[in-house]
C-alpha cells in the first residue's frame, strides 16, 4: 500500500523583513506538517485593503522568504503563504496583519537594482513594468 499525500499544514505567518515604497520583504517558518510529501515550494499571496487575496508572484517561490515588488507607495497590504506539495497548495498561513508600503523609518529605501526596475529575486532577474 502506498502512502497518500495530502496538502501541507499552514507555513508559519510571514514575517516582515523589510519594507519599501514599492516592495515588502517577508520571510517564514515551514510548516510542520508536510502533508506527508516534500514542500515543493509555497505560494505567496496578497490582499490589498479592502481587495482578495491573490497570488504576488508569477510563480512559486522555492525558499521560505521572497521579497514582493509591484506595490503602490501609502497602500495598505496583507501577506499570507501556502506550501506546496505534490497534493497542490495547502492550508493559508496567519496573515501578517496591515503593512503599509513606505519608505522606512530614516527615509532609506531600498531601490531597484537598475533604472529599469529590474528586481534580484531568487538568484533571477525579472523585470517588472
Amino acid at each position: 500500500m502506498y502512502a497518500r499525500t495530502v496538502a501541507a499544514g499552514a507555513p508559519g505567518t510571514p514575517h516582515v523583513d523589510g519594507v519599501t515604497p514599492n516592495s515588502v520583504t517577508l520571510s517564514w517558518a515551514k510548516p510542520t506538517d508536510t502533508g506527508g510529501g516534500k514542500i515543493q515550494g509555497y505560494q505567496v499571496e496578497v490582499k490589498p485593503k479592502g481587495g482578495d487575496w491573490a497570488p504576488a508572484m508569477a510563480f512559486p517561490v522555492k525558499e521560505n522568504e521572497c521579497t514582493v515588488p509591484n506595490l503602490k507607495e501609502g497602500q495598505e497590504y496583507e501577506f499570507r503563504v501556502k506550501a506546496i506539495n505534490e497534493a497542490g497548495p495547502g492550508n493559508p498561513s496567519m496573515s501578517t496583519g496591515p503593512v503599509v508600503a513606505k519608505k522606512p523609518p530614516g527615509g532609506a529605501a531600498a531601490t531597484p537594482a537598475n533604472d529599469d526596475d529590474t528586481y534580484v529575486l531568487l538568484h533571477a532577474f525579472i523585470a517588472y513594468e
